[in-house]
């Protein structure tokens, strides 16, 4: 395994420990036993816990801009529709307590390299969905449903998919793709 190879499986397992724990409970020994991996390769990889919380998080906001665009169809109002049944699957699967990064940002308020991550990964979606829809409006307004959504699915599960394909459908409609 390259060390890039390496650093990007620890990455994914950090990803992992984290979505389960959270970010302020599990300490360093702990993630070390869920990386399966010594402290001295860790460390080697990632110098602190806040390094670690970075690669968990850009390891994750690569694996998701992937899974939204999935099989995306070409017809907007479709790729649109495709793009909130995607997050709604994500959710179900990987985030169930809603938004990792939001999650990262709010155990540490006051570390910049993390809050430099998300608002990184709030701005690529936003772009992704703009580069989806070329317009500034329909993308600001579907970013907006895409935040809301991932917020209300803790409390709301499957509801606030159905909730928010309510709101879209006048979104679209109000955009002429009825």
């Amino acid at each position: 395994m390259t060390p890039d190879e390496r650093r990007n499986d620890i990455a994914a397992r950090l990803e992992n420990a984290f979505s389960v724990n959270g970010f302020t409970q599990p300490n360093v020994a702990t993630l070390k036993e869920q990386t399966g991996t010594t402290l001295k390769t860790l460390y080697k990889y990632f110098p602190s816990k806040e390094d670690m919380i970075i690669g968990a998080l850009t390891h994750r906001h690569q694996r998701y801009l992937s899974f939204l665009a999935a099989d995306c169809p070409d017809d907007l109002k479709s790729a649109v529709k495709h793009v909130f049944s995607r997050l709604a699957l994500w959710l179900a699967q990987y985030a169930p307590n809603g938004c990792m990064s939001l999650q990262a940002l709010s155990s540490y308020p006051n570390y910049t390299q993390i809050t430099t991550a998300v608002n990184a990964h709030k701005a690529d979606v936003r772009q992704w969905l703009y580069d989806l829809t070329q317009s500034e409006s329909l993308s600001s307004s579907l970013f907006i449903m895409h935040e809301g959504m991932s917020a209300a699915w803790p409390t709301m599960g499957e509801q606030a998919l159905t909730t928010t394909q309510a709101m879209l459908d006048q979104t679209l409609i109000k955009h002429g793709l009825s």
